[in-house]
């Protein structure tokens, strides 16, 4: 065997491991989030039965417990991230400051949106708006990890499911239903994810 061959070879198991890798992190990702909905359902629930029915509080503790769950996504994904861009050079997938910025200036938005619809009366399809703006951008984001040319793993059924779940998740603010929808399709998505490394390994 040669020494390109051999090369070559490594690089192909390289992308191998990093895929399988990338499956485990996207199931962990999958669950950190569907968890995240779970504990905002489960607040709202605590707070109807106490009678607390604060429209500033109900669009402010969504904002709070983002913030862990969001280092902790940002933790999880730099790892994989940096293997792969070590294997590829800067030629696939770059994460720059520019991504950064765009997810903070969404966020802001949104917050901001939530404040005029609460605080000041302004009709909640602004709101609607600028979460749909945000679920777009996260749906874009998952499907470039999944189907970009320098993608970190293939596309499964189940990732199609969570991502479609992201963009029916604004329509909360008509039905808890939508809201559900979105929890369940990312625990299936994770389970199943997971379970395909279990049987890989």
């Amino acid at each position: 065997m040669s020494y390109k061959d051999l090369i070559k070879d490594a690089n192909d198991f390289a992308r191998v491991l990093i895929k399988r890798k990338s499956r485990k992190v996207l199931g962990i990702y999958y669950a950190v989030w569907g968890f995240y909905g779970l504990i905002l359902a489960s607040i709202y629930t605590v707070l109807d039965s106490l009678k607390i029915n604060i429209a500033f509080l109900y669009g402010l503790i969504p904002f709070i417990i983002l913030i862990p769950f969001v280092y902790f996504t940002v933790k999880l994904f730099r790892d994989i991230r940096t293997d792969y861009l070590r294997l590829i050079g800067s030629r696939g997938y770059i994460i720059t400051k520019f991504n950064y910025v765009i997810w903070i200036l969404i966020t802001l938005a949104l917050f901001i949106s939530f404040i005029l619809v609460s605080q000041f009366g302004l009709s909640i399809v602004y709101f609607v708006l600028s979460f749909y703006i945000y679920a777009i951008f996260l749906a874009y984001s998952l499907y470039r990890f999944l189907y970009s040319k320098y993608r970190f793993v293939d596309p499964r059924y189940y990732d199609i499911i969570a991502v479609f779940s992201i963009l029916v998740a604004p329509l909360e603010v008509i039905s808890q239903v939508f809201y559900l929808i979105f929890i369940i399709a990312w625990f299936y998505a994770s389970i199943n994810s997971l379970l395909e490394v279990s049987t890989i390994e």
